[in-house]
């Protein structure tokens, strides 16, 4: 098994999945520390899509979270019908590049932290996360 293999947890196809050769850039809350259901940053309560270029691994290390991705039509903008998946320290959520998506926590013990990833040679990383 290689590192790769801890993203593969989730047994639902629909999950994304993560491009090879993506490498950690950063992480939010900063190494050591984990959100909570009570520290849970409101942009992350609410549709938010990452940056162009920016993967995003929900690592859920205690409790349950609900992890909704926002499926929209391209062509017109409707509806698509919303994905949600649970995430658990055994399933981990997928966070694709400028695709909306929130979290709300499914247990009051819920911890997590969420690392940002980028394909190597994209580009300088310049990003200010406000609330984050």
């Amino acid at each position: 098994k290689n590192d790769d293999d801890r993203y593969d947890g989730n047994d639902d196809s629909s999950m994304p999945a993560l491009p090879s050769g993506v490498i950690k850039y950063s992480q939010v809350p900063k190494q050591g520390k984990v959100f909570t259901a009570t520290t849970i940053p409101s942009g992350l309560l609410k549709q938010q899509p990452p940056k162009k270029g920016t993967w995003g691994i929900i690592n859920v290390s205690k409790g349950r979270l609900a992890y909704t991705i926002v499926n929209t039509s391209s062509s017109n903008g409707e509806d698509g019908g919303d994905t949600t998946f649970e995430l658990s320290p055994k399933i981990h959520g997928i966070i694709e590049p400028q695709r909306l998506h929130q979290v709300k926590p499914l247990t009051a013990d819920v911890e997590f932290v969420v690392e940002f990833l980028r394909q190597p040679g994209t580009g300088p990383v310049n990003e200010k996360r406000e609330g984050l």
